[in-house]
């Protein structure tokens, strides 16, 4: 003999089945998110609608069942608030036709005011006291319907309004980051624009020695090396702290040391609390080269190449100074074709665009020589500790 279950023990199994599924999946934690959290803020929005309505009449006197009938009024927008939410997310297809949804939410006024008429009035049935009941007075029908209306119309406004600015701000958002995007490739792209042209110019340097000195020429390429080297690991970076910009800096000044010789001196004058500072990779590079290649250079004395750098209120103040031959007596930076220091002056506007974020000049030293003169911006972001 076979038995066979009735669907009702079916049914209470699936029903177990089912309970048991939300407890060991976590299914009330999404149940709590989903449904039971927006329900109570809902009610919550709209309960504080009504007493805010209400407040007016509060101050001639309180008088309960006034307060009872726009709260209960509100009450009843908390209720057929998930069916409008439910239509405005069938309704997502055709936002962008404007007229078209216009159109709808005035044909679907009609129902949800007259929906909204009629349960308030069976939501207030049960106290006497509200007599402006349009279910016991149907001459306020007419008061009700326009009410709901009006507040049907608010709701749209508000909702929509909140959708097409939350819209905005991701729109903004998401231009933010292209922006982003495209100033981080040209800053890259300066940056690469450069490394070429520097190491055209030290393989002219290495190469004026090869013959004369081999054994020169073979310390300077190893020192060439090293500095492609630590080049390559910050490629991806369009900054990097000024610690590793003077090493950077060191492997090419061994290479002109090596070079000049005697003809030429160093200094490095950097405050040891800067060295943490976030600087645009490869930019004392450039400045140096040119204070080589155009003041050291053309005296047959040699000369000295100064870099400093300090802290000076928020900002970071870097000078590269030389005693060459100085600038000629026409130049002007807006006129120079130079690409070290196009390239400087580009990377610092893209990086600190705002007006008086940054400085960058070049000028005549008193005597002789040349003073470039870089600041930019010094935050706690920057630094490791304030």
């Amino acid at each position: 003999m076979t038995y066979v279950q009735p669907d009702s023990l079916f049914l209470a199994n699936d029903v177990r089945e089912r309970i048991q599924s939300v407890r060991t999946d976590g299914g009330w934690h999404r149940i709590w998110r989903a449904w039971v959290r927006p329900a109570i803020l809902i009610f919550l929005i709209w309960t504080a609608i009504g007493v805010f309505t209400v407040a007016p009449d509060v101050f001639n006197g309180f008088q309960w069942h006034i307060v009872a009938g726009r709260v209960i009024d509100a009450w009843a927008w908390a209720l057929m608030t998930p069916a409008f939410f439910m239509i405005d997310r069938k309704l997502a297809s055709i936002e962008r036709h404007v007229v078209r949804l216009t159109l709808l939410f005035v044909l679907l006024s009609v129902p949800f005011s007259i929906v909204h008429t009629y349960l308030t009035g069976i939501l207030l049935y049960p106290i006497p006291a509200v007599w402006w009941n349009p279910l016991r007075r149907h001459d306020f029908f007419v008061y009700y319907f326009i009410g709901s209306f009006q507040v049907y119309s608010a709701l749209v406004g508000v909702v929509y309004a909140f959708k097409y600015y939350n819209r905005f701000l991701t729109s903004q958002l998401q231009l933010e980051r292209v922006r982003k995007g495209l100033l981080e490739s040209r800053l890259n792209a300066l940056r690469l624009q450069l490394e070429p042209h520097f190491l055209f110019n030290a393989l002219n340097t290495i190469s004026s020695e090869v013959t004369n000195d081999p054994n020169l020429a073979r310390d300077m390429i190893g020192d060439l090396g090293a500095l492609l080297r630590q080049s390559l690991d910050c490629k991806d970076r369009t900054e990097i702290t000024l610690a590793q910009e003077l090493s950077l800096l060191d492997h090419y000044l061994s290479i002109q040391r090596v070079r000049f010789g005697d003809r030429m001196e160093i200094g490095v004058d950097v405050d040891p609390e800067v060295l943490s500072v976030m600087v645009p990779s490869m930019l004392l590079q450039p400045l140096v080269e040119n204070a080589i290649r155009h003041g050291i250079e053309g005296r047959v004395s040699g000369g000295k190449v100064t870099i400093s750098a300090w802290q000076a209120a928020n900002h970071l103040e870097i000078r590269v100074c030389d005693n060459g031959i100085g600038l000629p007596p026409d130049w002007r930076m807006e006129d120079s074709t130079g690409l070290g220091v196009r390239s400087v002056c580009e990377r610092l506007a893209g990086l600190y665009p705002g007006p008086g974020e940054h400085r960058f000049a070049i000028h005549r030293r008193e005597g002789s020589g040349t003073e470039v003169e870089i600041c930019m911006p010094l935050s706690r972001t920057r630094i490791e500790a304030a």
